[in-house]
């Protein structure tokens, strides 16, 4: 099995901007990029359209964090999950996330696969195709990105220390 190469964490935003709060993953790696631009240890990417287009990036990272908009629940509540079970439904893109994946992962898409796990935000389902955030929606974005921000340096600061005293 060969080792992923480049950045160790994926950030993925997933979704329709053209689609109102659908396009909130979208959104939060957006302003993510022009806050900490990618570097060695990090990839921002969006997925806006065939899900399978991942597949391209799996080689790349060895652990994805996909933001998405999920149905249920209050709109703007952050919900993360494990890789286990499937995402949230209804989904938004002909199938889910997670589905998605579990095909990639059985094709042998990446060797070594990489983990991954999807940190979302609560939607009402768009009944018409509009640009923008609800208010509820763009407060919880504000939110993760400043969570995701944390798991960033967090994760930069547990890698530096890995490195000073490996």
């Amino acid at each position: 099995m060969s080792e992923a190469r480049g950045p160790r964490l994926a950030v993925v935003g997933v979704g329709n901007p053209l689609a109102g709060d659908d396009g909130v993953g979208v959104r939060v790696v957006e302003r993510l990029r022009a806050l900490a631009p990618p570097g060695p240890d990090v990839f921002w990417g969006t997925l806006e359209g065939d899900l399978l287009a991942v597949a391209d990036w799996l080689p790349c990272a060895s652990h994805f964090i996909f933001v998405d908009a999920v149905a249920g629940g209050v709109p703007g509540t952050i919900v993360v999950g494990p890789s286990e079970g499937r995402a949230w439904a209804p989904s938004f893109h002909q199938t889910d996330l997670a589905s998605t994946l579990r095909v990639l992962e059985a094709m042998g898409a990446a060797s070594p696969f990489p983990t991954w796990e999807i940190w979302g935000i609560t939607i009402t389902p768009p009944e018409e195709l509009g640009e923008g955030l609800s208010p509820a929606v763009a407060a919880a974005a504000d939110q993760m990105v400043e969570r995701l921000l944390a798991e960033l340096s967090s994760r930069r600061e547990a890698s530096s220390a890995a490195r000073a005293t490996g």
